[in-house]
């Protein structure tokens, strides 16, 4: 069995990836995430995070956001988390604060991991009403040693006080995480992800990501 698993990983998965390319292509916008993250354990099973991350719009020239992200987790068991984050972005024309509580749980079968998150979350714009959100994400991923583990996951989001909810962006995704030295780890991703689908021109855009973090 883990010997038909190796063999999907290293061969027939990065053939099925070109299956993205017609969407990479014919999205309306491509863009870049890059970020930086630290991470720091506490006592009494608590982690506390703290993320900085750039994206650029318009075929990636142009400024699109920047966010600070500071959040909290507990372990409540091993494999189950709760998620306290904190969001502040910065645009070209205003400024948005988003609050979240969430939870995952995460199951691993090495060299396979499979992990659900949920997030409830809500975002705060000066003179608009509040935009309330359900987040639901599924990843799997696969263990190739000790520093390589590429990924995969499918996310939605929909609404969740109006009725009946209505389903407002989902996104796919692939990409590697790589181990380096001193706790540390760089990951490489594409997203594929379509907005606003409640309106009759959803927006499809393409996301080109780089992410390090940090475990101090």
């Amino acid at each position: 069995m883990n010997k038909q698993i190796s063999t999907f990983i290293q061969y027939k998965f990065p053939l099925s990836l070109c299956f993205f390319i017609p969407y990479v292509y014919g999205a309306d916008d491509s863009e870049s995430w890059t970020s930086v993250r630290f991470e720091r354990r506490l006592p009494y099973s608590l982690k506390l995070e703290f993320e900085q991350e750039l994206r650029l719009a318009d075929q990636v020239s142009t400024f699109k956001q920047t966010f600070s992200e500071l959040s909290l987790s507990y372990k409540v068991f091993e494999g189950f988390n709760v998620q306290i984050p904190f969001r502040y972005s910065t645009f070209k024309d205003k400024n948005k604060q988003r609050i979240g509580l969430g939870g995952s749980y995460k199951y691993s079968f090495k060299p396979l991991s499979l992990k659900y998150r949920g997030r409830i979350q809500r975002t705060i714009e000066e003179e608009k009403e509040p935009e309330d959100l359900i987040r639901n994400r599924c990843t799997i991923a696969y263990k190739i040693n000790k520093k390589i583990e590429p990924f995969l996951y499918g996310e939605v989001s929909h609404s969740y006080l109006e009725e009946p909810a209505q389903l407002e962006e989902y996104r796919i995704s692939f990409g590697v995480s790589v181990d380096l030295k001193k706790k540390n780890s760089i990951k490489v991703f594409y997203i594929f992800k379509k907005d606003d689908l409640s309106r009759p021109d959803p927006v499809e855009i393409s996301v080109f990501g780089l992410a390090f973090n940090k475990k101090m």
